[in-house]
């Protein structure tokens, strides 16, 4: 069953992806790191526990998209990018009235296209797309494009390695680690716990990344303009 996508992705993160690999992986290191401050608050709020949690769902399902993009079914993968954008859509929802935190706790938060709404969130139209041709199943070409190996007018039955499908998608994947990290570092900074450190951090994350991120739907206008100030 298994193809040597997954292989061959791998070897490419050794050595032509490295960069790529890097920057991914950093991303991960400081939603940990974000994570553990949560976490390790002494008497924690609730504030400080449901953005812990909502945090962790995000870390998880970024995870899950990285696996689908090695395995080179980063279509697929679609239906673990709309609850992901929901989490950082979430956090940024709290951290713009931290009194919502409330509505969570009694399972009365609005819809998902309300909270984006209330913050003024920028996916309306990706979102619209997932739900149309990723979240649920659909025949239409943007779903199924993919499976058909136009060359030779038969079906794809295995998705085979591309460096520069596997770089594009590693690119998409640092954005929205990026959205997700940003945040995660806002709801920090209401704790009052987000150290210079932190944010040096995050800032010369976001320029490494700038470089090497291939140009995406996501990518470079929307993150220039997530900048932390360093004090």
């Amino acid at each position: 069953m298994w193809n040597t996508t997954r292989e061959e992705s791998l070897k490419a993160l050794n050595t032509t992806l490295k960069d790529e690999e890097d920057l991914i992986y950093e991303g991960f290191e400081i939603i940990e790191e974000i994570t553990q401050k949560l976490s390790g608050i002494s008497n924690s709020s609730s504030f400080s526990r449901v953005c812990g949690l909502v945090l962790i769902k995000g870390r998880n399902l970024c995870q899950g998209l990285f696996g689908l993009v090695l395995e080179g079914l980063a279509q697929e993968s679609g239906a673990l990018l709309r609850p992901t954008i929901e989490c950082f859509e979430l956090l940024e929802y709290f951290y713009q009235d931290p009194k919502r935190i409330e509505k969570a706790l009694k399972g009365k938060l609005p819809s998902a296209g309300k909270i984006a709404q209330k913050i003024k969130g920028k996916f309306k139209d990706l979102r619209n797309h997932l739900n149309v041709h990723a979240s649920h199943l659909s025949i239409a070409p943007e779903s199924m494009v993919h499976l058909i190996n136009w060359n030779e007018g038969s079906f794809k039955i295995k998705q085979v390695y591309s460096e520069s499908v596997l770089k594009t998608n590693l690119s998409t994947l640092f954005c929205f680690l990026f959205f997700l990290c940003t945040s995660a570092a806002k709801c920090l900074d209401e704790c009052n716990l987000l150290s210079d450190t932190i944010i040096h951090r995050i800032n010369k994350w976001r320029q490494k990344g700038l470089q090497i991120v291939k140009p995406t739907l996501v990518s470079k206008e929307n993150i220039r303009n997530e900048t932390f100030h360093d004090s």
